[in-house]
């Protein structure tokens, strides 16, 4: 009799790993309260219900008694999955992660009790809050920008920076409608670059770690690449500090992706951890840099099977380059794109517009419209040949601004 496996949301982020389930010879049982969610069509088994709501995504759980769950790049469902693992003692990544998974703020005091590089930072919950912190802020904001955001959203939504203390009301305004507890966090802005890593565990040992390189456009991430550019020194750091982040926060296996800025002296700082492997592709792009496919290894590991983690033995360079506009507008045509494939033939390629379709501006990882991943001899080759590939599509893409009666691209 075959086992069945949960995945928490029906998304096509969710997709890979519902497949890889199947593959695997299990039943992928599907949560979702979208019944017309991609997940619904290819599960075995599927429920419509909201991943977010404990008690009812345990009595799934319970139903199909299931023997792991699961998802993939939904910070909303961690949480969840986290305590249908212990409710049902199921393979867990680590006990007590219910409220510390999905919540900034609690992350950002187990950085901190751990002796972690960590910015200063308040939370904000009530008004009293915000008078508080904006007394607490009146001489560092002259010299210091912030960062606000809320504690428990995802895709780059809710975020502003902050450069003066008359601005920190709006920013916190905007923040508060995205974080379904109604808390926002305020951090002092870390000056530097921008890049991530995914790293996998098993058993409190952290068996890979893949540093990347990303592009961030409006603080919204609009590109990644491997191998990281950061030197040896650098890498060993970083990886030195992912792995004090795991231990604060008591993850002792699977996937965690990590948010780091590094400054001008070298020193990384971990802005956030998402306990669950991260979107983007950057699964595809580690398994076409690595061979490494940790999908496979997540769904093993979730299940309650021994992964086995081959060593790397050889990298390609890739990049993965998301497709965006500056404008909002209408879609009225798409053109010929198999000349495009043809120069270019990207390891991956995926438009998600149509005809007559509103096109949003960019302002979260939301109005993404499709990827290009691209292989090259380095990484300036893979990123380049994305970022024409985009630039030659918009050529063939006919986008209506309708406010300003001009075409935009």
């Amino acid at each position: 009799m075959k086992k069945n496996f949960l995945i928490l949301g029906g998304s096509v982020g969710q997709v890979p790993a519902i497949e890889k389930a199947q593959a695997f010879g299990m039943h992928a049982v599907v949560v979702s309260n979208d019944p017309s969610c991609i997940g619904a069509s290819k599960a075995d088994y599927f429920e419509c219900v909201d991943v977010t709501d404990f008690r009812k995504v345990e009595r799934v759980a319970r139903k199909y008694k299931v023997v792991g769950s699961m998802t993939m790049s939904n910070d909303l469902a961690v949480p969840t999955s986290c305590y249908v693992n212990e409710k049902l003692n199921l393979p867990m990544q680590g006990e007590g992660l219910i409220h510390v998974v999905a919540d900034k703020y609690e992350m950002r005091k187990k950085f901190a009790a751990h002796q972690m590089f960590t910015p200063p930072f308040y939370k904000i919950s009530h008004p009293i809050d915000l008078i508080k912190v904006k007394s607490q802020l009146q001489v560092a904001i002259q010299t210091k920008n912030y960062i606000v955001k809320p504690t428990d959203s995802s895709g780059s939504r809710g975020i502003s920076k902050v450069t003066n203390i008359t601005e920190l009301d709006q920013a916190v305004q905007y923040a508060m409608p995205f974080s379904p507890s109604g808390n926002v966090i305020v951090e002092e802005f870390v000056e530097g670059f921008e890049f991530g890593a995914l790293s996998f565990s098993v058993d409190g040992e952290m068996v890979y770690c893949f540093l990347h390189n990303d592009k961030v456009k409006q603080m919204v991430q609009i590109g990644h690449s491997f191998p990281s550019l950061l030197s040896k020194d650098q890498v060993k750091r970083v990886k030195s500090e992912c792995e004090k982040a795991l231990t604060s926060l008591g993850i002792q296996n699977g996937p965690c992706h990590f948010d780091i800025m590094m400054t001008a002296d070298g020193t990384p700082f971990i802005i956030e951890i998402g306990a669950r492997l991260a979107a983007h592709q950057i699964p595809e792009l580690i398994k076409l840099h690595s061979g490494i496919d940790l999908v496979s290894l997540t769904v093993q590991l979730a299940s309650g099977q021994k992964p086995k983690c081959p060593s790397i033995t050889e990298t390609k360079a890739v990049a993965v380059q998301f497709i965006h506009f500056d404008e909002n507008g209408i879609l009225k045509k798409i053109g010929d794109l198999s000349p495009l494939h043809q120069k270019y033939q990207p390891a991956d390629f995926a438009l998600k517009l149509s005809e007559n379709q509103e096109i949003s501006k960019l302002q979260s990882s939301i109005d993404h419209c499709g990827h290009v991943i691209c292989t090259g001899n380095n990484v300036k080759e893979a990123e380049g040949k994305c970022q024409q590939f985009i630039h030659e599509l918009k050529s063939n893409v006919v986008c209506f601004n309708v406010e300003k009666e001009e075409r935009i691209g």
